[in-house]
Parts: structure tokens; sequence; C-alpha cells
């Protein structure tokens, strides 16, 4: 499987002719190498890259049309202008009908007038339609091409790419039906579109750009269109295998295109092959291309050039760069005009990569002066998209992802003279906030003042209205607290209260109240009127939540400017990151973690091939052996209690296996006697059932037989390799005597066996 190339990893070098085609053909590895060719060597690259993924492609000799040929793109609209997708930060609630509505008053005016002012309405709007159409008309005809005097002949090769080949099993590009008459699957016929080598673009069959095809080949054969031309590439057919529409230039192509490619039962399915290589009467040469190989820094560098590539579009001009080609971490940048000379510049798109402030996307409008700039996630301040104008309208647009925000910040909006605060989801039920503000003085370093303070919050279902805020107004300057709740059900007026607020110098621990300094009003008259209490409770209230908004407005102020701040210090001087993974730039990472992989595997392989110390743990017993050397008492306890270890594991091992041994014999002599008692009283599946029981502990008694005298002499083979260890062992050669030699009856005759 190879990887399919991008389309700007080569150039595209013109034709000696237009009218000829060329008299060799380059490799694709060629191709890759130079990163230059003309049409027939991209379509034979692209072809290949196809056909290796498992598509049914092919190359296609024909004729098209002189921007095609030439790769001219100034009449092309560009695919690549992103669309502007309006986003609302307040979601629309549709409204339910109100049953209760009051009648449209009588429309007293004169049909007569009326429809003599509709009639010329719809007159002034036909001509301005037809002046609108004209223009267009006008324009399209001034922007069309000027005339080809070689339409027809200037030779071109792109690819073609078959749904329903027979020789595809690409999921999605062969596809079969049901004949409603039969009922049987079959398979419609061959369809397909074109790809476009030395741009990418697909064009479908019916695009004016191509005009005439003479032939086709891919990997298995050469086929010359037999078709009526006039016709049209829209309605060719593309079943090559049809003798009448294609005529194949090699013989024994493959038998899936061969009209009786169904191989009866009877028939040996090598009769196909033998009558191919009877029909074969030319063997083609072993192909001497290596194989299509992108190197990484090649991919990355991607244009042929410096690692740039510009495209002209109509209207537009459309750049990419290489990955870390520029230190700003450009990658992209789409500009449209005004005019096809690219004079007056409306909109730029810029797209950027690998960025450390994680922009991703910065578009200037130049009829408004506006910039706005897009963020990826990951922000530590969460920030999605910033956008600003110059002045005198010096108003910034912060948007945020509100869900990783601990205060759901949605958008924000600041000037001078104000900041606004959109909130989504809170639980306080805040919507909107607004600070009103003397902006700070330049030259006296004046810290901003706030004046005006509006909040607010959407319906508490847990309230009843007259006490669920809906408004919250605080007037700094004129010392006033204005609120307003929420609609009560039937209510067409909202309740309101204002407060006055005591002066500063009277304020101390407690809140002086004077009923005097309030006033309000309960739309519902059913409703109770607050009492001084609670008139008094809810001042309290308020002057909390207005000192709370100030601290806010205050932290807002110094996040601000700390965030532009520290935006203007990225722009000046951005920075780009790089993946760990990433070879071509961590590469002394890369090889150091190539070089602690291969010391632990040679770890690994070195204790594979140690001999296991026996006498390791035995020996920490001791202390330090340096210091103080062993005693022979000491040896000797050690030699024995390391023998006896393995002898009493086993040990272990074989009488667990006994108990289950014995088990299994307890529970067969029970199911025999069981049976012999109550034979006559079972049907013939119990009995059956009972039976294999029986046999099933048969087989695993003689299962763990087996498996004790396994281990019976596994252990004996074990005890004689660690005698042969404890032997050779350079710690307890010097302590060897007869003693060693008495020990050794003795263990034979601690662990018996049968």
């Amino acid at each position: 499987m190879v990887q399919m190339p991008r389309r700007e990893y080569r150039g595209r070098a013109p034709s000696t002719s237009a009218s000829s085609r060329p008299i060799r053909l380059i490799s694709p590895d060629a191709v890759l190498k130079r990163r230059r060719a003309n049409s027939f060597e991209l379509a034979t690259l692209l072809c290949s890259f196809l056909i290796g993924n498992g598509f049914a492609a092919l190359v296609v000799s024909g004729y098209a049309t002189r921007e095609v040929a030439n790769n001219d793109q100034r009449r092309v609209s560009c695919p690549f202008v992103p669309e502007e997708v309006e986003e609302s930060d307040e979601e629309v609630k549709p409204t339910p009908p109100n049953k209760y509505q009051l009648r449209q008053p009588p429309d007293l005016r004169s049909q007569y007038l009326l429809t003599i002012e509709e009639e010329k309405v719809a007159k002034l709007r036909a001509e301005e339609t037809n002046r609108e159409a004209a223009a267009r008309e006008e324009l399209e005809r001034q922007e069309q091409p000027p005339h080809d005097p070689k339409r027809g002949h200037r030779v071109h090769a792109w690819v073609a790419i078959l749904h329903n080949a027979p020789w595809c099993y690409k999921p999605g590009y062969r596809e079969s039906t049901t004949d409603p008459i039969t009922g049987e699957k079959i398979r419609p016929p061959p369809s397909a579109f074109f790809l476009e080598p030395s741009t990418g673009f697909r064009h479908e069959p019916s695009s004016p750009n191509y005009l005439a095809i003479e032939s086709v080949w891919n990997q298995h054969n050469y086929y010359v269109n037999k078709q009526d031309p006039a016709a049209g590439i829209a309605a060719m057919r593309w079943d090559l295998a049809c003798g009448a529409d294609w005529e194949h230039f090699l013989p024994g192509e493959p038998y899936e295109l061969r009209e009786d490619c169904v191989i009866p039962e009877d028939q040996d399915p090598l009769t196909t092959d033998e009558e191919i290589e009877k029909e074969k009467h030319l063997d083609l040469p072993i192909s001497w291309v290596r194989p299509l190989n992108v190197s990484r820094p090649d991919f990355e560098r991607r244009f042929p050039e410096d690692g740039t590539k510009v495209i002209y579009f109509k209207r537009t001009i459309y750049e990419r760069f290489a990955p870390y080609r520029n230190l700003i971490g450009l990658v992209q940048r789409l500009t449209t005009y005004e005019t096809l000379d690219y004079q007056g510049p409306i909109t730029r798109w810029e797209w950027y990569e690998n960025r450390d402030d994680l922009l991703h996307q910065v578009r200037i409008d130049y009829r408004t002066d506006e910039t706005e700039e897009r963020f990826n996630k990951g922000r530590p301040d969460c920030l999605r998209s910033l956008r600003h104008r110059a002045a005198p309208n010096d108003e910034y647009v912060l948007k945020f992802f509100y869900q990783y925000r601990f205060d759901a910040l949605r958008t924000l909006i600041y000037h001078a003279t104000y900041i606004k605060e959109h909130y989504d989801r809170r639980d306080d039920l805040l919507h909107y906030r607004e600070f009103q503000n003397i902006p700070k003085d330049p030259v006296t370093k004046e810290p901003s003042k706030l004046t005006h303070i509006m909040e607010k919050f959407h319906q508490n279902p847990n309230k009843v209205p007259v006490k669920d805020i809906a408004i919250r107004n605080c007037f700094i300057r004129e010392n006033k607290i204005k609120l307003q709740f929420h609609y009560g059900e039937d209510c067409i007026t909202a309740s309101t209260r204002e407060f006055i607020k005591p002066p500063k110098s009277e304020m101390g621990e407690e809140v002086p109240y004077d009923p005097s300094c309030t006033s309000g009003y309960v739309s519902n008259p059913w409703d109770p009127q607050p009492t001084q209490l609670d008139l008094f409770l809810l001042l309290k209230e308020q002057l909390k939540a207005e000192e709370q908004s100030s601290r806010a407005f205050c932290r807002r102020v110094v996040e601000i400017d700390t965030m532009l701040s520290e935006r203007r210090k990225q722009t000046d001087s951005p920075r780009l990151t790089s993946s760990l993974y990433d070879p071509l730039r961590n590469e002394e990472a890369r090889q150091l973690r190539l070089a602690k992989y291969e010391a632990a595997k040679a770890r690994e392989e070195q204790l594979k091939q140690q001999q296991a110390d026996f006498l390791a743990p035995y020996f920490l017993r001791l202390g330090d052996t340096k210091k103080r050397p062993p005693t022979r008492a000491q040896v000797m306890r050690l030699y024995r209690d390391c023998t006896a270890d393995l002898r009493k594991f086993y040990q272990r091992l074989e009488e667990e296996l006994r108990n289950r041994c014995d088990d299994l014999i307890t529970e067969e002599q029970s199911l025999k006697r069981f049976l012999s008692r109550f034979q006559q009283h079972f049907e013939d599946a119990e009995y059956e059932r009972f039976i294999a029981e029986g046999e099933t502990l048969e087989r695993n008694k003689h299962i763990l037989q087996m498996r004790l005298e396994n281990i019976q002499d596994e252990y004996r083979r074990k005890a004689d390799h660690l005698k042969q260890a404890l032997r050779e062992d350079e710690r307890l050669k010097p302590f060897f005597s007869a003693e060693l030699a008495e020990c050794e009856p003795s263990e034979r005759s601690d662990y018996g066996g049968d």
C-alpha cells in the first residue's frame, strides 16, 4: 500500500507543443525526484498511487481546453474560500402562540391605490432585476477568455476513476442492485469521474474542460476509444470489455473483462489462464521503476520551489507554505480582490499551525478594517476568538470556550467606556452583565471609574416572579439601585423596586434603612405587599451583590489588560512548537529514546543468559560477607536450607495434588454406589448423563496421577541441577568436604515418591 501524494508536492511543466504528445515519458520515480513534469507524467504518477491504493484508475489521453492544458486557473472560482457562518450567542427560543390576541384594526385604505402602488413597486423591482441581470451578463462576457484558435487540438492527459469496474474491490466503488423481476443481483454498468493531476480537482464527465478522449491505459492493457466523438464525453460508455466501444491493444487481458468471465463448475479454473497464455504473444519487461516513496523531509517541504506555492484563481490569490517554512507558523494565505487583475483587496484569511499560542486562523476585512483571530482549544484563558477594529472604534470582541471556564463566560465585548459580558448556563442564572465606566486617564494614570452596572438573569422556576430578579441596575453616581422582576403569569407589566442607597459616611457595621428611600410597584394586585423587613433584607442583599459586581469589574479590567498585553507579545514574537515524536526536530530526544531502548533490551538479554543465583537470598541473612566471612557451619546451614526449601515446595505441590485425587476417588465411588442402587429409576438420557459424569471424573483422576509423576520427575531433575550448581559455586568451594556428601542420602530419603 502506497500513500496518496498531495497535489502540491509536484510542479507542472508545459509540453513542448500544445497540439503534440511528448516524445518520451520519464518514470514516476524520476518525477518524484525532479518534482516537475508534463501532464502525461503527472497523470501516470497519480494513477500509480491510486492503483496502489486499490482504485480502478486509468490514464486518459485526449484533448482539453487551453486553460486546463496550460494549468491556468485565473478564470476558475477559488474552492478554498471559507464560508462565513454567523454564530449567535443567545439561543432563540420559539415563542408559543398566544390565543388571546387583539384583532387587527380594519384597513381603511383604498385598495385601488394600493394595487397601483404595488404595480409601481413590482415594475421598479423588475427593472432593477433586469439591470442587474444585464450587468451580470456583460461582466461575464467581459470575463470570458479570448477565442482559442487551437481549441480541440490541445493534447492533455488526466486520470479517470471507474465505478463498478470488474477488477476493483475498493469499498464504495463497486455496487450491485437487485433485479425487481428475477431478484438476482446485477452490477450496474461502469461509470467514471475525472481527476486533474495538476490541481487535484475532481471533474464530472460533463465538465466543459475536457473535449475528447482518444485512449486510456492502466496496469492491465491499453484501450483505444471507438465511440463517436461527436456525442461528447458525457455520453461515453466505460465498459472496457465491450469491443464495440473499446479496442484493447494487448491480448490476454484479465478474465474479469471478458464477457464469459463466469467459470463453469465442471471446468478447471486453470483453463482460463491457459487460454490467456495461448493468446499472449508479447512478454512485457519487468518494471525498472523503484517503489514510489516520499521521504519525510520532502513530504513536509511539499512544494517544488522553496517551500511556497502561489495559485491565481478568479479574483483570488491562494498561497501555500510548508510547515515551519516561516517563523510565524503561516501555512496558508487566501486573499480576495475586487477586479480580475487583483486590485482592491477585500478579505484575507490566514491559517497557522504549530503555534505556541494555538492561533489557528486570522481573518482581515479591508472594507471595515476588522481583524478576527481564532484559536484552538487548550489555551489557559480558554480564548476562542478575538475580533477588533482600528481606531476610532477601538472595540474588542472576545469569545471563549465557556464550557471550560469557571465563570461560564461566552462572549466579552470590551471598550474603553464599557464592558459587556454574555454568560451561558451559570448556577446563579446570570446571562448578561454590562459595566459602564469613565476610561483611564492616560496623562494622570488615574484608574477607570465605574458608573453603571446592569445585570440580567434568567427566570428561576423555584421562585415566585415577584421575588425573582430579572434586571438589576446599579447607578454608582446617583447612588441608586433599580430592580425589575420577571413577569408573572397573566401579567402584562413587571414588578419593580428602587432603592436610594444611604451615604457611605452613615454606613457602618449595620446598614441604615429609611422606608422613604425606597419605592416600588407590584404588578399582580393579589400578591402580598413586601414588609419593611423584607425590603431591608432585600437592600442588604443588593448592596452585597453590587459590591461583588464592582470587584468583578476590577478583576475583569486586569484580566483584559493582561490578555491583550500577552496577545501583543505573542503577535510580535511568535513561538512555534513541535511534537515530541517529530523525528525531524526532536532527533536528539529520538536518539536518547532509542539508546534507552537498546540498553534495556541488552540488559534483558544479559539477564536471560546469566545463570540463576540460588544462594543470593540466603547470603543476605549473613550480612556483609566481605567484612565478616562466613564460617563452615553457616555455609553448611545455607546449603541445607536451600535444598530443603526446594524439597518443601515440591512436597506442598504433591500433597495438594494427592488431596485433589483423593476427592475425585471419593466422588467417583459415591457416584458408582448411587447408580448401582437407583439404576432402575432413571431414564436413558439421565443415565447417560451420569455415565458421562463418571467418565469425566475418571479422566480427571488420570490427569492428576500423571501430574504427580511429572512433579516427582521434575523434582529429581531440579534437585540434581541445584546440587551441581551449588558444588560449582565459587563461594562454597572452599568449604566443601565430606559433610556435603553425608547430606545427600538423607535428602533423598526425606522426599518419597511413588
